[in-house]
């Protein structure tokens, strides 16, 4: 262990299980933490674990807010930092293979580790930092390897989630998961069913994130987990997409698995995330259709036509950067939807919406000059035909 290290990463919160241990009390480091500290890798939530009760912590710590106090946590507040402390517990009696349905509050830290999802996740450390590792975290940590804490069985039964959360630490983390752990995501996938769609995409997007995704997606399709997910159950084709955003990642995958966009929409995505994939399709059907690339530009987010070409090869990188569009919307065009109006005289109709296409049309591909006398010289050109 190195000490200076330890201070280093821990900074102020050690005096926090000071504190604990002045006031009588155990006080440790726990969970996502502590593992990233053996792994030397920076993290920004620090959990804490203590045998007080939530009303002790709070009496020790005035400034809290009851975070989820019924199942012994609060969320104490110290030097502007926030930091959640659970009070050591054993679960008992899951509701729908999701949430305990009551927990119930012990005074041995190795109880409150046995009920922790994966070897790695279930280890503490106190303000020495001296390691405390009942289920060989440590050994799993070094040989990379995802394994639940006792019988893998008993921990998926409890919580469906866990099972995808095990695809989502091995992506995030590049580890395999343990070969007992596999076989038991296997025999009880069908109980993801269980868990709300919410909080599956909310897992499976940190799984795309992870550099080791590609290795951790075959892995979920070989255990048949993906088989009771809405658009997971149509996956067969993946690739690697720790480089693409979620809605990316979802637009790549219902393009190359032949996923409708009504599957798509069974994952309850946000509205601006359903709009973003459609913005998507919309920019490879106009590069599909020849459409001009200054006019796809004109019309879409430059970074989601970037990805459309880098994706589908339609254009170099470079084209792109050649292109200087002249207005990038209607507002840059010298003229307003008023003046057009008063100018054709006409009453106002669908007709303006055709002259203002034209107008933009005419302005980024053939050269009229953007001011207001060429823009009245072509209207009174077109002014006949209108």
């Amino acid at each position: 262990m190195n000490l200076e290290n330890f201070n280093n990463k821990f900074k102020d919160a050690i005096n926090i299980l000071k504190t604990f241990n002045k006031n009588g009390f155990e006080a440790y480091f726990v969970g996502g933490c502590v593992r990233d500290f053996l792994l030397d890798k920076d993290f920004s939530d620090i959990d804490i674990t203590t045998n007080a009760l939530p009303e002790q912590v709070k009496n020790i710590f005035p400034k809290s807010i009851d975070t989820g106090i019924q199942h012994g946590t609060v969320t104490i507040l110290v030097n502007g930092e926030s930091y959640e402390v659970t009070t050591f517990r054993k679960e008992d009696e899951y509701v729908n293979h999701r949430a305990p349905d009551k927990v119930e509050f012990v005074s041995d830290l190795k109880e409150d580790l046995d009920r922790r999802d994966f070897t790695i996740n279930a280890m503490a450390l106190d303000y020495k930092g001296k390691l405390f590792d009942f289920h060989n975290g440590e050994v799993d940590l070094k040989n990379k390897i995802i394994k639940t804490v006792n019988d893998p069985n008993e921990r998926f039964f409890e919580d469906a989630l866990r099972m995808l959360r095990a695809f989502r630490f091995s992506s995030r983390l590049g580890f395999d998961i343990d070969s007992n752990t596999l076989v038991a995501i296997k025999r009880n996938a069908k109980l993801i069913e269980y868990v709300s769609i919410e909080r599956i995409v909310n897992e499976f997007r940190k799984l795309l994130e992870g550099k080791g995704n590609i290795n951790s997606i075959q892995l979920m399709l070989d255990s048949t987990l993906n088989s009771y997910i809405p658009f997971l159950k149509d996956i067969e084709v993946i690739e690697d997409f720790s480089e693409y955003t979620f809605c990316q990642s979802l637009y790549i995958l219902s393009k190359t698995n032949n996923i409708s966009f009504d599957d798509l929409k069974s994952l309850k995505l946000s509205n601006k995330e359903l709009k973003q994939i459609k913005e998507y399709e919309k920019i490879n059907t106009d590069f599909k259709n020849d459409i001009q690339l200054e006019l796809i530009l004109y019309k879409y987010d430059i970074e989601d036509v970037r990805f459309i070409c880098s994706y589908f090869k339609y254009e170099d990188e470079s084209e792109i950067e050649k292109i200087k569009l002249p207005i990038t919307s209607f507002n840059d065009i010298d003229i307003e939807s008023e003046e057009i109006i008063a100018f054709i005289n006409r009453k106002p109709g669908p007709w303006i919406k055709e002259i203002i296409v034209l107008l933009e049309y005419e302005i980024l591909l053939n050269g009229l000059v953007n001011n207001k006398k060429n823009i009245l010289d072509f209207l009174t050109k077109m002014r006949d035909n209108i």
